[in-house]
């Protein structure tokens, strides 16, 4: 007896929003008894609850060092504090648990639109419930969060426009990438390599035209050139959204442990968790492919202030040429597998307590997940799998990004509701290719 279409909708619905429950409840429980966010203001999270304040203390104040980090992250915390409270942690909590339960329906979702099966979408929901990785930045003041509702968003109106062909679709696209730019950039780079995708497959992406790049290309235009106004308002320089990376590609270049800015009055350094496990295994392993390596020491310098770009420009450019090539390519090739090993997603790395579920968490990502995810990205390159190919643009961007900065599977982390898409997409085709090597007679 089989089940009539009309009576599965309901069903995928009613487990959909039970499983939605849950990821909030867990969540909740999380971020309000276990693991609450204002337990744990310091380092980054500090500057992002501090920035908050000084947006909402003085939000027409002129200050170069407001244009330094992304202000997505900041903006939302200082409306949140706006709505219910300066000082109400438990309103920040809920809203970071609310967000990650968001991503329960979107990796859902974005699984169902990709293989339009039955059983996958339901165990892409199970996985993003009790997805650690995301539980646990959940509980902190990051932007990881934010930013993985963003780039999830992205991925699935990607494949929506594709399969529909609708200028809302085009539209939410767009807006999902806008969004995501305001607390990383970095989303911005999956733009050109999506439009190089929709090159190369026009004809097996038939219902996307380029209306619908035009479309896309709205509410990005529009949000950056808000950045770029706020940008050149606090330091009087062309720009879009922050001023940091400069900073971040020296380290990528230089691959220092720490790199100060010193100027008259004015003292800063930065110490990226990375290179501290990349340090590490320097000195445990000097031979290991993946390590430090620094071009001129574990610790640089710079004369100026840490959003001022010429010093660190001109810093990358100096290690760049004591390096050549051959170094450089090594240093990009160990940032890309850092995304993936050698390394404890931080804040939890620095934590006893919590490091050893996230070690776990990351080992099981390893074993479950990045084989199939690997098998279903290799088969994007086949001509009629377009779709599979939009979804790996954005990890090819994650890559490129690693390679020119550094990697870190804490940045790794807000990619993942597209590697569990593409995991449950790739598991039966890496089944098949296992049983096809078996001999007959263990064949099930």
């Amino acid at each position: 007896m089989t089940t009539h279409p009309s009576r599965r909708l309901p069903r995928r619905r009613t487990f959909l929003v039970a499983v939605t429950l849950l990821a909030l409840a867990l969540r909740l429980v999380w971020n309000l008894v276990v693991h609450p966010p204002a337990d744990h203001i310091y380092s980054d999270m500090a500057g992002y609850f501090e920035r908050s304040t000084a947006l909402l203390d003085a939000p027409l104040r002129k200050d170069p060092s407001a244009a330094f980090f992304p202000y997505g992250t900041h903006a939302l915390f200082g409306l949140v504090r706006v709505l219910f409270g300066r000082e109400n942690h438990a309103a920040l909590a809920v809203v970071l648990a609310a967000l990650g339960a968001s991503l329960v329906p979107l990796v859902s979702l974005l699984s169902e639109q990709l293989g339009r099966g039955r059983i996958a979408p339901r165990a892409a929901a199970l996985v993003a419930c009790f997805y650690y990785p995301w539980i646990s930045l959940g509980g902190y003041y990051l932007s990881e969060l934010p930013f993985t509702v963003c780039v999830t968003a992205a991925a699935l109106f990607s494949l929506r426009l594709a399969d529909t062909g609708r200028g809302r679709d085009a539209f939410f696209f767009g807006l999902s990438v806008a969004l995501g730019a305001t607390f990383r950039p970095q989303i911005l780079l999956s733009l050109p390599l999506l439009f190089l995708v929709w090159l190369a497959r026009r004809r097996a992406l038939p219902r996307v035209r380029p209306s619908h790049l035009a479309r896309a290309l709205v509410p990005v235009a529009l949000v950056l050139a808000v950045s770029a106004a706020r940008f050149h308002y606090h330091t009087d320089r062309l720009g879009l959204v922050s001023a940091n990376g400069p900073l971040n590609f020296a380290f990528g270049r230089c691959h220092a442990v720490d790199i100060e800015a010193r100027s008259r009055g004015y003292y800063a350094s930065f110490l990226p968790p990375p290179m501290g496990y990349l340090d590490k295994r320097d000195k445990k392993d000097p031979d290991a492919f993946v390590r430090l390596d620094p071009a001129f020491g574990r610790r640089l310098s710079v004369r100026g202030t840490m959003w001022n770009p010429e010093p660190f420009e001109a810093l990358a450019r100096r290690c760049v040429a004591k390096t050549g090539p051959l170094r450089q390519a090594r240093y990009a090739i160990s940032h890309v597998v850092m995304l993936w090993g050698f390394n404890i997603a931080w804040p939890d790395s620095g934590t006893e307590a919590f490091r050893r579920p996230m070690r776990r968490a990351l080992d099981l990502h390893n074993v479950l997940l990045l084989p199939p995810m690997l098998v279903a990205f290799a088969a994007s390159f086949r001509t009629h799998l377009a779709r599979h190919a939009l979804l790996s643009a954005h990890l090819v961007a994650l890559a490129l990004v690693a390679m020119l900065y550094f990697g870190d599977v804490r940045y790794r982390v807000p990619y993942d509701g597209i590697v569990i898409a593409l995991a449950f997409e790739g598991l039966p085709r890496m089944l098949g290719w296992v049983r096809g090597l078996l001999p007959r007679k263990v064949r099930v």
